[in-house]
């Protein structure tokens, strides 16, 4: 089960926390007066990790027991700005962070709502297709079934949803397994799909450049901040480069070939990475870069949108032809052979 806390909530935490702690307010205060009642998830965490100060934890512990709620950069983070003594400053690059990463999120999510607003009414469509023949042909089951499924009436109406349902939860259950590391040859596969591989890909990437950024400006270790991005995304192909990464970090390295080498990233991005390594301005060239990569990840969703869009449009004329001609099987069917014999003789001697 996934209880982890949204970006946009994570962003606006970080935000309020990062101001309280600014102007000099206690950490029991500021997370007791988060918890606000106590009775929601949100809460319960909250009033858990003021609890847990009172009784003389440090912040870094305190979110660190409230085990998948917060992403795991971010327990490295809170850990970095307490242990350098500039914990405002992170918590306040932080809520940047996560808020861009919603928004990346949301735009995601907008450019699907078309192609699924399609794929709807396709249901719909199938469904009066299924329905609405039987109430006209009550005594002729096969004539009443134009799809030639064997589904007629509303048995056959809730069989379709039943199997609709079922894959819905099939993919909602494909989607929390791979959210959770598992099913790794899944998002391998998927990134190997023409187009729809390398818009996954730059999506990651973007979120990859601006962890990344976010970890080097919050004085956190190279072999760390890598370690921190890679197992922070969300596709199976980055997580499976986190030790690797590290390990190469650790041995001397440098960031950008250690990148090149994972086959993942765009040639732009390593330049930047190159760049910002010469010129010891690497935090600050990858916060650039990121504005690049976000144009790139509209692009990528847009392609994703055309891809659902075509996909489902394709399976609606299918249907369409398939009950097109299974109607007009039907009608000549009807005809009388005799008379269809005829017809065409007369024909033929008329063209003598």
């Amino acid at each position: 089960m996934i209880t982890r806390i949204g970006n946009r909530e994570l962003g606006l935490l970080c935000e309020r926390v990062g101001v309280a702690f600014d102007v000099g307010h206690d950490p029991f205060r500021i997370f007791k007066r988060e918890a606000g009642d106590g009775r929601s998830r949100h809460g319960r965490h909250m009033k858990s990790i003021a609890d847990r100060i009172r009784q003389g934890a440090s912040l870094t512990e305190a979110i660190h027991e409230q085990g998948n709620y917060f992403p795991p950069n971010f327990h490295r983070l809170i850990e970095v700005g307490e242990e350098s003594g500039r914990l405002e400053k992170v918590l306040d690059r932080m809520a940047d962070h996560y808020r861009e990463i919603d928004e990346l999120q949301s735009a995601f999510r907008g450019s699907i709502v078309w192609p699924m607003i399609q794929l709807g009414l396709a249901m719909a469509v199938i469904s009066v297709l299924i329905y609405v023949p039987s109430l006209l042909a009550t005594d002729q089951a096969a004539a009443a079934d134009l799809l030639g499924i064997g589904l007629v009436g509303v048995k056959g109406l809730a069989i379709f949803w039943g199997w609709v349902l079922a894959v819905v939860a099939a993919i909602i259950g494909l989607w929390v397994l791979l959210r959770n590391g598992k099913l790794a040859f899944l998002g391998n596969w998927l990134i190997r799909v023409p187009v729809l591989g390398r818009a996954l890909l730059t999506f990651d990437e973007a979120a990859f450049v601006q962890s990344l950024a976010l970890a080097i400006e919050s004085g956190v270790t190279a072999s760390n901040a890598i370690s921190l991005s890679f197992k922070g995304s969300s596709t199976a192909a980055f997580k499976a480069k986190t030790d690797s990464a590290r390990e190469a970090i650790v041995q001397g390295r440098e960031l950008h070939a250690v990148l090149r080498d994972t086959g993942l990233f765009l040639p732009e991005t390593i330049e930047a990475v190159e760049l910002g390594e010469e010129s010891g301005r690497l935090a600050e060239t990858l916060d650039k870069h990121f504005r690049v990569l976000r144009m790139r990840v509209k692009f990528a969703m847009a392609a994703i949108a055309q891809i659902a869009s075509s996909v489902v449009w394709i399976a609606v004329a299918a249907i369409m032809v398939m009950m097109i001609f299974r109607l007009f099987g039907r009608y000549v069917a009807q005809i009388d052979p005799g008379a269809m014999e005829e017809f065409f003789n007369n024909g033929n001697a008329a063209g003598h």
